[in-house]
């Protein structure tokens, strides 16, 4: 299993996510076809996927260095990408998918 479904599959069993960073939620977005947001400064950043015409999925999280997100950021972002049907359906259903 490719090493950013391994971190996604971590973070969907994760019932108190303390120990992610911003570079590793960042890396799974982007593998999710996720893009940044341009942004006017500060450390908050906007992570955006249109997912049809209509809707766009914006996720927010705190770029702080190599400090870890808090909680409900990573807990956000999951709720976020199962809303959204989002998550890939080996990880979804338990599977070790090589990729």
């Amino acid at each position: 299993m490719a090493r950013w479904k391994k971190l996604l599959k971590r973070m969907l069993s994760d019932s108190i996510p303390t120990s992610y960073t911003y570079g590793e939620a960042a890396s799974v977005l982007t593998r999710l076809g996720f893009e940044l947001a341009p942004t006017a400064g500060g450390s908050h950043r906007k992570w955006r996927r249109r997912v049809d015409d209509d809707t766009s999925v914006i996720i927010g999280l705190v770029e702080k260095g190599s400090g870890h997100l808090k909680p409900y950021l990573i807990r956000d972002m999951i709720v976020q990408l199962q809303q959204h049907d989002l998550i890939p359906t080996d990880l979804e259903q338990g599977d070790d998918v090589d990729d």
